[in-house]
């Protein structure tokens, strides 16, 4: 009954115009960052160590350009989970691939693409890759050829209002088999290595699990610990990899763009695809710092 009542309410929600949404973004962020101050403590001082040269007027400015790129987040969130296929959310032109014929030629020539993203631009929108290309030229991307990994939620509940969020926008949601929950991905990867496939990893992440297995890298001045899991799947199977940008090019636009970074991930070392990514994702926090989600911890182990 509640799963239901809150799913009737989201879906009513997300029927809105998305202007409107922009304006309950609004609240939405004077709430979590002056009011409820979610998390404040922890993007004070995510900033201040990832940023030790600005001072802390600018800090603060970047702090409430954050809460406010968070509110958008999540407004746009809502309204996504309300699309029916990808008709509503092509005329919004929310999202848009750049460079989609560079994520073809690797997808020709690779057994598989291992696409490497992080918490930047709004993650939850990914779901509708295949609706994002506007462009003259074909995209690779289907239904049945991309995958998403996610981290699957403590609460039932909203694990499974996620997933209906996440998928509004295909033409089969509920038959979509990409849709992978970090911990069964790599049986997946293995049960499907012959069959072509762009996985969509988010890896900025802290490591999921308790495990030796994981890389110490440099990033945003301080040493973190990092998942390579993606990376050394790619190396695995001979994957090509790129990197996935997503800056924020006017509110309610977004705009997609692919990084090569090796045609073969047999070609490199795990390590060095993880070090050549977090270098890629510090350019685009230095470029937006507002634009990635410091509400997160990745320093946990590492403080400044």
């Amino acid at each position: 009954m509640k799963k239901l009542l809150v799913k009737s309410l989201m879906r009513v929600l997300g029927l809105l115009p998305l202007w409107l949404h922009y304006r309950f973004a609004h609240l939405l962020a004077f709430l979590a960052g002056k009011v409820f101050r979610y998390r404040v403590k922890v993007v004070e001082e995510n900033l201040s160590a990832s940023f030790p040269d600005r001072s802390p007027a600018e800090l603060r400015t970047i702090k409430n350009q954050f809460y406010r790129h968070l509110g958008d987040v999540l407004a746009e969130t809502v309204w996504f989970g309300a699309s029916r296929g990808p008709k509503r959310l092509r005329r919004s032109r929310l999202v848009e691939i750049s460079n989609v014929e560079v994520l073809n030629g690797l997808y020709e020539k690779a057994p598989g693409v291992m696409v490497l993203m992080s918490h930047a631009g709004n993650w939850e929108l990914i779901g509708g890759i295949a609706s994002y290309n506007y462009s003259d030229k074909p995209s690779c991307f289907t239904e049945q050829n991309f995958c998403v990994v996610y981290l699957r939620q403590s609460s039932p509940l909203w694990d499974s209002i996620m997933r209906d969020n996440r998928t509004a926008a295909l033409l089969d949601p509920k038959g979509f088999p990409g849709y992978l929950e970090s911990r069964q991905a790599v049986r997946y990867v293995f049960e499907h290595r012959d069959e072509k496939k762009i996985y969509n990893f988010i890896t900025d992440q802290h490591p999921y699990f308790k495990s030796r297995d994981f890389l110490k890298v440099d990033f945003m001045h301080r040493e973190c610990e990092s998942m390579r899991g993606a990376a050394s799947l790619a190396c695995r199977f001979g994957m090509a990899v790129c990197y996935m940008r997503m800056p924020v090019e006017s509110r309610g636009h977004y705009k997609i763009e692919y990084i090569p970074i090796c045609d073969s991930a047999s070609d490199m070392e795990a390590d060095d695809i993880m070090r050549r990514y977090y270098k890629l994702l510090e350019a685009d926090i230095e470029a937006q710092p507002w634009n990635y989600l410091w509400t997160h911890n990745r320093w946990k182990k590492f403080p400044k």
